[in-house]
């Protein structure tokens, strides 16, 4: 029980490190299995398999509650960089560009790209993954 209980605080002392939620579940399971050996102090293998089926219901639990905590469409729409205009630093292709936003370089997709100007600037209208979605302006005419 003595070791199952250390394990299970090791488990804990690494995830307040790493902040995962994760291993949480892992050090719970492994002071559930501390006890139910000091039920079954004779077996290795009964505590065992009880961490090993805690940890497998307690990480598929997890994985379901962050699942459904992801962004939906709707806080996507409340998301600042949205609207906030962006430096184009160069043209990559098929309206693939690099922007300077917020002191560093995306990478970022025109939506109106077929227009074939050469902006200076866009506006952010979206995202998708790690790329931003940019509206080109038109360049102003001398």
């Amino acid at each position: 029980m003595t070791t199952w209980l250390v394990i299970a605080a090791a488990i804990l002392i690494t995830e307040l490190f790493l902040g995962t939620v994760y291993l949480l579940v892992v050090s719970l399971a492994a002071a559930g299995a501390g006890l139910v050996a000091a039920f079954f102090s004779d077996s290795v293998s009964i505590p065992l398999f009880t961490a090993a089926l805690l940890s497998a219901l307690g990480i598929a639990c997890v994985h379901t509650w962050l699942k459904r905590r992801r962004p939906t469409e709707k806080q996507a729409d409340n998301d600042l960089d949205i609207g906030q205009s962006v430096q184009i630093l160069q043209r990559l292709h098929d309206g693939r560009y690099e922007v300077a936003y917020r002191g560093t370089h995306w990478q970022a997709q025109a939506v109106n790209h077929d227009h074939g100007h050469a902006a200076e600037s866009a506006v952010i209208v979206g995202k998708q993954a790690n790329t931003l979605l940019i509206h080109l302006h038109q360049p102003s005419q001398p």
